[in-house]
């Protein structure tokens, strides 16, 4: 996992707001995405690929989710997408390392898959109608939605401006993804698969944090994403340390990952 610079946070919110044109550092490089949607997968497994920051693309045996990708899937990508199943694409919220409206717009092109999120995301959404009207679901009421084949509950989150988090359900799995907020009392929802953010450039999110998500969901498999490597060696240990049957993952970026999850626990 690398270590994200604030200039670099600054340049994507630049972007983000049409000020400057930023291809991203892995742009055309996109042969996991390949492998993520040809892999065949068992009911108790989930495959992943980690795009940066808090970008993941994640798929179970009955659907698949994009969420956060910011501006790290570009034009020359969308071929790998076109046609494909993807129940849903979901923004935590519109700063410049979790969501891009040109790249929303082609990833819509290509899936056609409908896009939730809530405030400035759909702000940017609306203008210009860059989706249509029924395929902007507004999740910023944090009622659980059916989108696609995906159960999808926001979650309210903590972070610098309104931030939700996702709890997904795809088929048995659960999956819940942390944005880059700090804990956050989830309801006592559990997830097999939970992507946690351990720190950096985030201010708000931190190892002890992602630990104190990671107690109340109960995962089986924990990935570190939005963080140092430091940081995300400190969120290994922890989780050792305090869910010992809990498996933590530094993903790399555009690697295909199969992990084991199970049936999660109602």
């Amino acid at each position: 996992m690398r270590k994200r610079a604030l200039g670099a946070l600054f340049l994507g919110g630049l972007a983000a707001a049409g000020i400057i044109g930023w291809a991203g550092p892995y742009a055309g490089q996109m042969g996991a995405v390949q492998e993520f949607f040809a892999a065949t997968l068992a009911e108790d497994e989930a495959a992943f690929v980690f795009l940066g920051y808090s970008a993941v693309l994640v798929r179970t045996a009955q659907g698949a989710i994009v969420v956060d990708p910011a501006m790290l899937l570009q034009k020359e990508d969308m071929d790998l997408f076109r046609g494909k199943k993807i129940d849903a694409v979901l923004y935590t919220h519109a700063h410049g390392d979790h969501f891009d409206v040109d790249t929303a717009a082609l990833l819509f092109k290509a899936t056609g898959a409908p896009v939730g999120a809530e405030g400035a995301v759909l702000q940017a959404l609306r203008r210009g109608g860059v989706l249509p009207s029924d395929k902007i679901i507004d999740l910023g009421g944090l009622r659980p939605r059916t989108m696609g084949g995906a159960g999808v509950t926001p979650v309210r989150g903590s972070h610098v401006g309104p931030t939700i988090l996702f709890h997904v359900t795809l088929g048995k799995i659960g999956v819940f993804h942390g944005g880059d907020s700090a804990a956050v009392p989830l309801g006592g929802r559990a997830a097999g698969l939970a992507f946690l953010p351990a720190g950096d450039p985030s201010p708000t999110a931190s190892p002890d944090d992602a630990l104190k998500m990671a107690r109340e969901l109960k995962p089986g498999v924990i990935v570190a994403f939005h963080g140092s490597d430091e940081q995300a060696e400190e969120l290994r240990k922890k989780v050792k340390a305090s869910l010992p049957g809990t498996e933590v993952i530094v993903p790399q970026t555009l690697k295909l990952y199969r992990v084991k999850v199970g049936e999660t626990p109602k």
